[in-house]
């Protein structure tokens, strides 16, 4: 429950915080929110369902199935989620009961170097190869890392970089991010298999792909995502700094008003 400790304190943070002040204060906090609980419970729900959608355990090199495999390979691809951002962004420093604890986690990034982040990916590749083949193992990886990548971004952006619970939220997304691959590389072969088969045919229309329900999803997904991307940054809230800066101008106006006063 470590890792599903950060992910419940990020989602109470990043949930409930409006500035980058008030976000570290909340994540800070022992406590777990409304937030948290319900971030808690739709990981828990999407971990269960996916794992209960895997079946039963079926070992066999290379080509291993069910829920048994999919926990193992997941569970550790995932972890490779936080060398990599402990590498590649800025660690803050944190504050309150567990700041103990992650003290030692600002010098961390010279500690991970660029040669241990190559052996830790290189063991999660190789344990994913034995269990699923080369191929899938290879985009499993690349899925993983370009998830923790746009992780990174969001921390850099509200956060200034990462911390421990936000490391933690990272494997805990990395983890269902995996899950789902796995339960639907099925899925996804047969739909690349079907696309290459109707290009190889002499009559392609782009109308016969998309009656594909798998692909007609997917281009759903990614217009609601830039249908949402595109209304936080033209009409959404005000951008992370210029909060951060404006509750910085009231605190300071606060202030030369009770001197005066």
């Amino acid at each position: 429950c470590f890792h599903e400790d950060g992910l419940a304190d990020s989602a109470d943070g990043l949930g409930g915080g409006w500035s980058k002040s008030q976000i570290l204060k909340i994540m800070t906090d022992s406590r777990v929110g409304t937030f948290g609980c319900a971030a808690l419970g739709m990981f828990l729900l999407i971990k269960v369902q996916l794992l209960g959608a895997l079946g039963a355990s079926h070992w066999q090199l290379y080509d291993c199935s069910g829920a048994g495999p999919a926990i193992i390979v997941s569970q550790t691809v995932a972890r490779l989620s936080a060398p990599y951002l402990i590498r590649t962004r800025d660690y803050i420093a944190e504050v309150g009961p567990k700041s103990p604890f992650y003290v030692f986690m600002v010098e961390a990034k010279y500690l991970v170097s660029w040669g241990r982040l190559v052996i830790a990916t290189s063991f999660s590749l190789a344990l994913a190869c034995v269990m699923y083949g080369p191929i899938v193992s290879i985009v499993l990886i690349t899925v993983v890392l370009f998830v923790a990548h746009l992780m990174g971004n969001k921390g850099d952006y509200l956060l200034g970089g990462v911390m421990g619970d936000f490391l933690g939220s990272t494997i805990c997304v990395c983890e269902i991010a995996a899950l789902t691959f796995i339960s639907a590389r099925s899925g996804i072969i047969a739909t690349y298999l079907s696309i290459c088969d109707e290009f190889d045919g002499q009559g392609f229309q782009l109308s016969n792909v998309y009656a594909n329900s798998s692909i007609r999803a997917t281009f759903q997904f990614l217009l609601l995502s830039l249908a949402l991307k595109g209304w936080l940054t033209f009409v959404g809230p005000p951008d992370m700094y210029d909060r951060e800066d404006n509750k910085e101008d009231k605190d300071t106006t606060s202030d030369s008003k009770d001197k005066d006063n």
